[in-house]
């Protein structure tokens, strides 16, 4: 290299440093994408269903690169993940998978996202195997051994249920995210709901008794009902007592530095999975949801900071409606009153969730404007200095 031109090299290296090109490229948040994308890995290894999965991977292109996981799961082709889709599985992972899991885990911010079944025909087994694989994990979050249905809101069939995205509003997650432009309900085409089991080994009502790092995102109307179809028998809920209230039905759970989600239908497969966008003439805003979600776990793979844990207002299952929660202070004998605003799904009110811009929008923007001008600037100073070497020529 003559040195004219190595000074030219040296002198644009200097200016893209000095405008966070370089910085912006190599930041720790954007290691594991590619050009900006993050790699999702769908599972196929377990039984699972290819259906929606083309429309999935086609209109998600420009956010995700998606690997197909055909054999079994390995840490090899995890490494490179960032995001692990497991759609009703119907065999069992092995103690190797498992362990490949695990790994997987614990190398960053990940996110396991693993649907389920109900409890009718061979649906049972696919709640095994999905919270044999939770216990596996240490996670909380597990399925209830049963079914929910709806005799109100539902595509043409108390079975085909439908879900209200509505996700907790906690301060740091940007859970605004999963409900933008969300203004229809999602399928949930015979699901299980969503339970959570404490370290004592005592099942919870994730409505009425979360936890803190519990985030809910899709929930019942307040019409649905719990059954109990085939063995074993339900954990939590009793069908005589359980009718007429909101379950959930997708949740996620802070597990460290990674999100674990369990819903009780998949967005993949399935006899009609949460993608679809419209059902016995029903209207759906199933694409919609599960590329907000993709989103969302865009934004918390590629975040630099996890924010503390938060536990989410208690839930009247029979109204939708947070419970007034009344604390008293340990240092004080004063009572105070905190009254929880986020909205829950109600038996009369149409399928909407708020579409409030996330805090950081703003600022994005504006870092993306000095991004875009600083990377003019270089190409004009990398123009001057090439201009000039070759008028010296």
């Amino acid at each position: 290299m003559r040195p004219s031109t190595a000074k030219a090299v040296a002198l644009a290296l200097v200016a893209l440093a000095a405008t966070g090109v370089l910085g912006f490229l190599a930041s720790p948040a954007c290691a594991a994408s590619n050009n900006g994308k993050i790699v999702v890995a769908l599972d196929f290894a377990h039984g699972e269903s290819h259906k929606y999965v083309n429309y999935i991977v086609g209109n998600l292109s420009s956010i995700a690169t998606f690997v197909l996981i055909n054999n079994s799961i390995t840490y090899d082709e995890l490494k490179n993940v960032d995001v692990l889709i497991i759609g009703q599985p119907t065999t069992s992972f092995s103690s190797s998978e498992v362990a490949a899991i695990l790994k997987w885990l614990q190398t960053g911010k990940r996110v396991l996202w693993i649907a389920g079944d109900s409890d009718y025909g061979s649906g049972s087994n696919v709640q095994k195997i999905v919270n044999s694989l939770l216990v596996a994990i240490n996670a909380k979050l597990r399925l209830e051994y049963g079914s929910v249905y709806d005799n109100v809101h539902n595509a043409k069939a108390f079975y085909r249920v439908l879900g209200h995205v509505s996700p907790d509003n906690l301060p740091g997650y940007h859970t605004d995210i999963i409900s933008q432009g969300i203004t229809k309900p999602v399928l949930y085409h015979g699901p299980d709901v969503v339970i959570w089991q404490d370290s004592k080994g005592q099942y919870h009502d994730p409505v009425t008794d979360p936890f803190p790092g519990l985030i809910r995102i899709v929930w019942t109307y307040t019409t649905a009902y719990i059954a109990d179809n085939n063995p074993p028998p339900l954990v939590l809920y009793d069908p005589t007592v359980d009718v007429n209230r909101t379950f959930v039905l997708l949740a996620a759970e802070v597990h460290s530095n990674d999100l674990i989600v369990v819903s009780g239908e998949s967005p993949y497969g399935d006899y009609e999975p949460t993608w679809s966008w419209k059902y016995h003439g029903v209207p759906l805003d199933g694409p919609k949801f599960v590329t907000n979600m993709i989103k969302w776990f865009k934004w918390w793979v590629t975040s630099t900071t996890t924010p503390k844990l938060e536990t989410p207002p208690k839930v009247d299952p029979h109204t939708g409606k947070p419970i007034t929660a009344t604390t008293t202070s340990t240092t004080s004998t004063t009572s105070t009153t905190t009254t929880h605003t986020t909205t829950k799904p109600t038996k009369t009110s149409p399928a909407t969730s708020p579409t409030t811009s996330s805090p950081t929008t703003t600022t994005t923007k504006k870092s993306n404007k000095a991004l875009i001008w600083g990377t003019v600037i270089v190409i004009i100073i990398i123009i001057i200095v090439a201009a000039a070497l070759l008028a010296r020529k």
